[in-house]
C-alpha cells in the first residue's frame, strides 16, 4: 500500500481553518488505470474532502502519492474520441468571440491535450504554432502529425522558453493537479507580455453540486482541488495574474482592484487571465 500524502488549503497555506465535507469512500485497491480515465462513468470514488472555513477552499487530503497518480494517468484511455469534436467546438467558440484580444496568434500550447483534437482547432482560428501536454500514453499515440509537438508527461516536467506563448489553455485539468498555484504560476512564466491563459474547470458551487451533495461527478478521485468564482480569481491573483477577465459577458469579471462584476453561470468556471493588463482596449463586461 502507498503512504498518502497530506495536501493543504492553497489559499490559506494551512488545515487548521478545515473540517471534513466528506470522507474517503473508497480503498486503493479500488484504484486503475480506467478511474483515471477521461469522460468514463463515474463510480463516485473520492478522497476524504475538506473545505475550508475561512475561504471556501475545497480538496482532497490526504491523497495518493505523486509517483502513483502519474502512473495511473499514464495508462489512462481517451476513451471520448466520439465526443471530441463537440467538445473542440464548444471550447474553441470563446476563442473565436475574443480574438480581438489577442496582440499575436503565432504560438498556443494546451495543458492536458488529449489526443491533440483542440490544437487543430487553434490552428484553424489562426494560431500558427502548437503545442501539447499529456501524461496519457494512449491519447498521445492518436495524435497523428501533431504527436511532435506533444509533451507526453506532467506540464511540471515540460520545459518551454519563458515568454514564449500568446495562449495557453487548461480544460477541465486544473483540478487535477497536485499543486495547481505552481503550474499558474509556470503558466505565467510561459506567456508573452499580455499573453491569455483560457481555463474551464468545475464550479464547486454549482447549483448542480449543491443537489447532488457527495453523488455529484465533480466529487471525484482524479480532483484534487476543487474551485468557485471566489477561490479560482484569489488563487490566480497569488500565482501573479493581476486581471481576470470573464470571457461571457454574464461571467464574473475580477479587475486588478479585485472588483467583481456581473453574475457568474453556475457551471462550468470559463474564465480567461491576463498576464499584463492595460495592453488592450478590454471589453466592457455586461
Amino acid at each position: 500500500m502507498d503512504e498518502f500524502t497530506t495536501t493543504k488549503c492553497l489559499l490559506c497555506g494551512t488545515n487548521s481553518h478545515t473540517k471534513v465535507k466528506f470522507p474517503q469512500n473508497f480503498s486503493e485497491k479500488d484504484l486503475t488505470a480506467d478511474i483515471f480515465s477521461a469522460r468514463r462513468t463515474t463510480e463516485h470514488y473520492h478522497y476524504q474532502l475538506l473545505e475550508c472555513q475561512n475561504c471556501s477552499s475545497v480538496f482532497s487530503s490526504p491523497i495518493l502519492p505523486y509517483a502513483k497518480i502519474a502512473s495511473l494517468y499514464q495508462h489512462s484511455k481517451q476513451n471520448y474520441d466520439k465526443e471530441t469534436s463537440f467538445i473542440a467546438e464548444s471550447y474553441i467558440q470563446y476563442i473565436k468571440e475574443n480574438l480581438g484580444l489577442f496582440q499575436g496568434r503565432e504560438k498556443a500550447l494546451e495543458i492536458g491535450c488529449g489526443s491533440g483534437f483542440f490544437l487543430k482547432e487553434l490552428e484553424k482560428a489562426g494560431f500558427t504554432t502548437v503545442y501539447g501536454v499529456e501524461p496519457s500514453e494512449e491519447a498521445v499515440s492518436k495524435s497523428g502529425d501533431l504527436k511532435e509537438n506533444i509533451f507526453t508527461g506532467f506540464f511540471e516536467n515540460a520545459s518551454y522558453p519563458e515568454n514564449s506563448f500568446d495562449l495557453i489553455t487548461c480544460f477541465q485539468t486544473l483540478d487535477h493537479l497536485i499543486d495547481p498555484l505552481s503550474v499558474l504560476k509556470k503558466i505565467l512564466q510561459l506567456l508573452k507580455p499580455g499573453g491569455l491563459a483560457y481555463l474551464i474547470m468545475h464550479n464547486e458551487k454549482s447549483l448542480q453540486a449543491r443537489l447532488f451533495g457527495e453523488k455529484s461527478p465533480i466529487y471525484d478521485v482524479e480532483h484534487i482541488y476543487l474551485f468557485n468564482k471566489k477561490t479560482l480569481p484569489l488563487l490566480c491573483q497569488k500565482a501573479g495574474f493581476t486581471t481576470v477577465y470573464g470571457v461571457e459577458p454574464s461571467e464574473e469579471a475580477v479587475s486588478k482592484s479585485g472588483d467583481l462584476k456581473d453574475a457568474w453561470p453556475p457551471s462550468p468556471l470559463k474564465t480567461a487571465f491576463l498576464k499584463s493588463p492595460g495592453e488592450w482596449d478590454l471589453p466592457e463586461s455586461g
